[in-house]
Parts: C-alpha cells; sequence; structure tokens
C-alpha cells in the first residue's frame, strides 16, 4: 500500500514538473513569437499589397494588382512577371530589422547612413483598406552583408540585411512579363510552322496524345517530338525589349518574318510568333507577337530546333518500336 501511494505521489509530482515546463516553454515559446513580430518592418502580409511604387532618384516603378495578375502601370502599361513579383513583395513584407541603430533622426545621422538625398531608393506599399508605408533605404555598411533604412513617419533609424535592399532594387526589365508567347501545349488544337523560303508544318491536335501532321503531306507526328517543340516555344524568354512602338518593321526583319509560327489555342484563337532578323551586336533574333507593337530579342539559338521538314516530326518505325519496348 505505501509502495503504491508513493508511486502515485511520484507520478502526480512528476506531472506537475512536466506541466510546469510545458508552461514555461510555451511562455518562452510564446515570448520569441512576440519579439519576432515587433522586429517585422510591416503590419501587414505580402497578399494583402493592392499597388506599389519603386523610386530610384528620378527613376518611378509603379505596379498595380488587377485580379490574380499584376501589371506595371508606368513607366509603360504592360502585364508584370507575376513571380518576380511576388518574390520580392514576400522577401519585403515578411523582412525583420536586425537592429534600431538610433530611436530618433537627425540631419546629420541621415546623412551618415546615406539615407538623406534625392538619389535614395524607396518603395511605398499600399494595402486594399487604404494603408500606405514607405521604406527608404540608405548605404551598406562596411562589409557589405548589412544596410540602413527608414519608414517614413517612424523615428527610427534601422539596421538590416542589405539582401532587402537588394530585393527592392528591381529594374521594369525584372518586373517585366518576359514569356516570348503564352499558350498552353498539351491543351492546344494545333500549330503551323511557316517559313520565308515556303517550307511549312500544319499540325494538328485531335484528341489528347494524338498529334497529325496534315500539311505539306498528311501523316502521324511524333508525340514526343511534338510536345518537346511546343514547351521549347513556350518557355522561350525574352531576352531584351527592343522597340515598343516600331515606326518599320523592315530594319527588324519583321516586315516579311524568316519564321512564323501560329498556335492554335483550346478555344480555337489562334497566337501567333514572328521572327525577324539577328542582331548581331546582342546576339539574339528580333521578334514579335503578332497581336502587338512591340519588338524584343530572343536568344539566338531560339530557331535550332525549330523543324523546317515533316521528317523531324514524323512517327518513324524507330520511334514506333521503342514506344512498344517501353
Amino acid at each position: 500500500m505505501r509502495f503504491f501511494r508513493k508511486t502515485l505521489f511520484w507520478v502526480i509530482a512528476l506531472a506537475v514538473i512536466g506541466g510546469a515546463f510545458y508552461f514555461i516553454n510555451r511562455q518562452v515559446e510564446e515570448k520569441k513569437v512576440v519579439e519576432e513580430i515587433k522586429k517585422r518592418l510591416f503590419p501587414f502580409e505580402s497578399g494583402d499589397i493592392a499597388e506599389f511604387q519603386i523610386i530610384r532618384g528620378s527613376e518611378s516603378i509603379f505596379l498595380r494588382k488587377e485580379g490574380g495578375d499584376w501589371f506595371l502601370e508606368s513607366p509603360l502599361r504592360v502585364l508584370a512577371d507575376k513571380e518576380a513579383v511576388q518574390k520580392l513583395l514576400e522577401a519585403v513584407i515578411n523582412a525583420k530589422f536586425e537592429a534600431t541603430l538610433f530611436e530618433t533622426q537627425s540631419e546629420e545621422k541621415l546623412k551618415e547612413m546615406g539615407i538623406s538625398g534625392k538619389d535614395n531608393l524607396s518603395v511605398t506599399f499600399k494595402i486594399a483598406s487604404g494603408l500606405v508605408k514607405t521604406i527608404i533605404f540608405g548605404d551598406r555598411n562596411p562589409t557589405m552583408n548589412l544596410g540602413f533604412a527608414i519608414l517614413k513617419d517612424d523615428p527610427r533609424i534601422f539596421r538590416l540585411t542589405a539582401d532587402i535592399r537588394a530585393e527592392v532594387d528591381k529594374t521594369v526589365y525584372d518586373l517585366r512579363d518576359k514569356t516570348a508567347l503564352s499558350f498552353e501545349p498539351l491543351k492546344s488544337k494545333g500549330f503551323e510552322i511557316k517559313w520565308l523560303d515556303g517550307k511549312s508544318i500544319t499540325v494538328e491536335h485531335p484528341s489528347e496524345g494524338k498529334w497529325h501532321i496534315v500539311k505539306p503531306k498528311e501523316a502521324v507526328a511524333n508525340a514526343i517530338k511534338v510536345t518537346e517543340l511546343l514547351y521549347k516555344i513556350k518557355n522561350s524568354k525574352v531576352k531584351a525589349f527592343i522597340d515598343e512602338s516600331p515606326k518599320d518593321l523592315t530594319s527588324y526583319g519583321l516586315s516579311k518574318p524568316t519564321l512564323k509560327i501560329t498556335i492554335i489555342g483550346e478555344n480555337g484563337k489562334q497566337t501567333e510568333l514572328h521572327i525577324g532578323e539577328k542582331d548581331k551586336k546582342q546576339r539574339g533574333m528580333f521578334a514579335k507577337r503578332g497581336d502587338a507593337q512591340n519588338i524584343f530579342l530572343l536568344e539566338e539559338d531560339f530557331m535550332v530546333e525549330i523543324p523546317k521538314n515533316i521528317e523531324e516530326l514524323e512517327e518513324t518505325e524507330i520511334d514506333k518500336k521503342a514506344e512498344i519496348r517501353n
């Protein structure tokens, strides 16, 4: 009986001690969370941002969210690179400052930190509720791994990692959508490849996994070769933006394109990509979409794997035997 009482006593004692440790650990963890929240620069999440503006000296880049997409509004109205914008927002909005260097600002301190002046880098965020927050970046420290910044309407001067500034220090090219031709390869109903010398290939997609060559002659297309080709086109990115409003396409070789690729979408809508002459200086190919004015540059090897003859896409006996073995 005594043994049972002693055992029960120690069980209860251990439970109480364990509970006390759990309570203490929980308090410690909660305190850490509170401290981490206090170190955050912004009182909202990246998903709350409705628009933001980056100012670098006299240069200004303004972006606004519309539905699920982001658009550059200034210096020009174009679709933004959603992934690049999201990466910027998450890196900056979730950022925490390393330390508060000074509780109050002065012209002398701001100048010392490289924050005063007209050439500063800043970004202003606005959320749907109307709340606006601006961060202004200064210089980096001698080791270049940390930097200085202030929040508008906040008297403190912060020290934070230099990576935060690097995420904000983006150009229009960095934030602009660089998709050469937007389409879903496996959902397309077909495509046409047309060369300036008159050679052309037309392929139809009558059912899932089935691709048929219909011009210049009827033949069965190899599904793997076709899929690889379409994804090569889809995944091609703009190397540089050349001219937003060209007056003459001739100088780019686009009045009579060397290559014209037409994709027929799931809904029957056609999208075109025109390829012109080579830009030897920038080592790329001039190009434009059929429904757009602007001219951009693609990598010079873009046309390497674009077929000129149906034999490059046609299903062969070797392909059939390999498919049977697999």
